[in-house]
């Protein structure tokens, strides 16, 4: 009889699994799961290192989806097995941890962006199960990503300083460091101080051209160029992303759908139709190729605007980023259609889009003090928590949850 390979030797190398998956080294990933999945054939059981496994394919699989800009829809197969998972055993500690926070993760690849901060509050309360501070320092910056996104700045500069401190005390995450000041220098730009942001950008530009990073300098050409946009150095712009380009399609990078439509969309806003319809074409092509859903509905709002004279196009797409929660957008391209309508002299459809931004910024005002409001009660409730603790002299409990406190106040 061939003896069971003790289980804890498995975990050690899903271990090394997740962290090859969290540097996104694919072919790694790839070799280390295939060895595990021969071993868990022989392994004496254990039941938590089958769901530890189950939990990594399936962000596995996030990866995969991410880096080959597969539609998120691919993975519901994979999600339900998970939630079935869930329902059926009790998730406790590290793998409830792990749990909400890959299904955070998922839940931002759809664009459901409150349901995936809903699922990250609950992985924040079990995160001091992670003895690990690099863990820690990825769970801030998914999180700090998703307010980003939802434009709730304070939340996202806390969350994203948070990771970048603890980045920044390691010299093999120079990478995780920068997509750190990546966040920070996109609320920068929310908050209307672009030439800081811009000082950013091209120090990450430097900084990615020295340590050969080309997927790094590419992402922040785009970015200084958004910069340069509202600075109307329009110049700049175009040739900032023209060099984004060169790298985002010589790799087939998902990003070069981003990158047309910021091109395309510059071009049109000049008057310079000829330029703008090379770059419109191309952003269409590589939409349909990379199942981009999000820039599907922008290139839409111009194809209605610019190209084909069609109200109800522009309409569908609106209608779909709002359903999808992208706010933030919603408000800046809303402004841009009530001002290309007010100048053709079409004020009825101008004073519609005017109202759609202005009801979409009060939106987001509320939002924001609705989740101040949540943070002061959630501090209040977990003080409360540990207080009960003191009372029943569970002073190690306790001093857990007060911790947890200080990392939500921080």
């Amino acid at each position: 009889m061939q003896d069971l390979i003790p289980y804890d030797l498995v975990t050690t190398k899903l271990n090394d699994w997740y962290r090859a998956i969290k540097a996104e080294n694919v072919d790694l990933a790839i070799e280390i799961k295939q060895q595990v999945k021969r071993e868990l054939d022989s392994m004496e059981e254990n039941q938590d290192a089958l769901l530890y496994f189950s939990l990594l394919e399936f962000r596995h699989s996030l990866l995969e989806s991410h880096l080959n800009a597969k539609n998120p829809h691919d993975l519901d197969k994979t999600y339900l097995t998970l939630k079935k998972v869930e329902r059926q055993e009790n998730l406790t500690g590290m793998l409830e941890y792990y749990y909400y926070f890959f299904m955070g993760m998922y839940e931002f690849r759809r664009k459901e962006l409150t349901t995936a901060i809903s699922a990250y509050r609950k992985a924040e309360m079990m995160i001091s199960e992670i003895n690990d501070e690099i863990e820690q320092a990825e769970f801030y910056f998914k999180v700090s990503y998703v307010y980003y996104y939802m434009k709730q700045t304070y939340f996202s500069l806390n969350y994203a300083n948070r990771a970048l401190n603890i980045y920044e005390r390691y010299d093999d995450y120079l990478v995780q460091a920068l997509r750190c000041r990546f966040v920070i220098g996109g609320n920068l730009i929310d908050e209307s101080k672009f030439r800081q942001a811009l000082h950013m950008f091209l120090e990450i530009v430097d900084i990615a051209e020295k340590n050969k990073l080309a997927h790094i300098k590419g992402m922040a050409h785009i970015n200084a160029a958004i910069c340069y946009e509202e600075l109307k150095q329009y110049n700049d712009v175009c040739e900032h992303l023209d060099l984004a380009l060169n790298y985002l399609e010589t790799h087939h990078n998902s990003f070069v759908t981003k990158a047309l439509f910021n091109q395309t969309h510059v071009y049109l806003k000049r008057g310079m139709f000829l330029e703008a319809k090379y770059y419109y074409i191309k952003g269409l092509k590589y939409v349909d190729e990379f199942n981009d859903e999000e820039y599907k509905l922008k290139f839409m709002i111009l194809t209605g605007l610019y190209y084909e004279d069609d109200h109800s196009l522009i309409l569908e797409a609106f209608d779909s980023l709002l359903k999808k929660n992208m706010y933030a957008d919603v408000e800046n391209l809303a402004l841009e259609v009530a001002e290309y309508f007010s100048s053709n002299e079409n004020f009825k459809l101008a004073n519609d889009y005017f109202r759609m931004s202005i009801d979409v910024r009060k939106k987001l005002e509320r939002r924001s003090l609705l989740m101040k409001k949540i943070l002061v009660t959630s501090i209040m409730l977990i003080s409360l928590v540990a207080f009960s603790q003191i009372v029943e002299h569970n002073v190690d409990k306790a001093e857990n949850v007060y911790q947890v406190a200080d990392r939500v106040a921080a």
